[in-house]
Formats: C-alpha cells, structure tokens, sequence
C-alpha cells in the first residue's frame, strides 16, 4: 500500500533544527531538561542553564507552589535536581499541583486536568504510602502507651494522627 504525500503524519525529527530550538526556546525547565535528556540531537543544543531555573522557580513562587527552601546549586542539573526538585517534578508530571476546576492546570496552561490523568498505579503507591505512615505511628505510638495504663492517651493520639490523615488527603 502507498501512502500519499497528503497523509503522511509530519514527525517532530523531521523538523528543521532551527524549529526544534525555537520550540526549546519556549519550554519551562523541568520541560526542557525531559526534551535534553530524549536523544543526543536535543542534549546538543537544549538550553538548561541558571537564568531557565531561577524563572521557573520564580514562576512556581508567584503561583504559590511548593519551592525548595534549602540553598540550590545552579551550576548543573544533576546538583540543581536535589530530592525536593525531582519531588517536585514527580508532582508536575502526575498533575497532582493542578486545581479540578476548568483551566486550573499547572502543566498545559488553559487546560483542564480530569482525575483520569493520574495512573492507577500512582495513586495505589499514594494510598500504600498513607497506610504505612499510619501503621508506622500507630505502632510506635502503642510501644509508647500501653493500651491498658494510658487508654486515653491512645485515643488522643487515633485523633490527632485521623486529623493529620485527612489533612494529608487534602493536600494532595
């Protein structure tokens, strides 16, 4: 079977090298490093330097997302991508920043996020994540207190870490 000039689908590599870097040009830093590190063309000439990360932090900043507090090493991106930055980024990617309402995405601006783009997978490892945290306290909690002496402080202490896991859900 032939395929005719008309529909033959125009891939990214096709493009002139002039396109692929003005298209760089445009992209926020967690972005432009995913595009530098796809293939050795894109490592060549995609920009990742400190004037990209300072606007991307300053970005996160005036949108009041969450910013390493900690001194950052700009120098390259292994010592800028401590474990706060790839926490950050894992949030970006699985939209877990953007708000449920019409146009609250943070990734695509003007877009609309919809619970169907977070994997099952990843919030199965969210929940498993929750569940140990709890089962961690509630353990250390009752080789503390002993349920027969300070029963009281147990239930205190159900409270408090049921409120930290509902304030946990809400977050994010």
């Amino acid at each position: 079977m032939r395929e005719s000039s008309r529909s033959r689908a125009i891939k990214l590599m096709d493009l002139p090298t002039e396109l692929h870097m003005q298209i760089a040009s445009l992209l926020p830093y967690p972005d432009a490093l995913a595009l530098k590190h796809t293939n050795r063309h894109f490592h060549q000439f995609v920009q990742t330097g400190v004037a990209l990360k300072v606007d991307w932090l300053i970005e996160r900043f005036e949108n009041k997302l969450e910013c390493p507090m900690e001194e950052c090493c700009f120098r390259t991106d292994e010592a800028f991508c401590n474990w706060r930055i790839r926490r950050i980024m894992k949030r970006r990617r699985h939209h877990q920043e953007c708000r449920r309402v019409a146009g609250g995405c943070k990734v695509v601006d003007g877009q609309t996020c919809h619970p169907g783009l977070i994997p099952p997978w990843f919030r199965k490892d969210a929940c498993r994540e929750m569940s140990t945290t709890a089962i961690t306290l509630l353990y250390e909690a009752l080789e503390v207190y002993t349920l027969a002496t300070h029963f009281d402080s147990i239930w205190v202490f159900l409270q408090v870490l049921l409120l930290h896991t509902f304030f946990w859900m809400l977050s994010r």
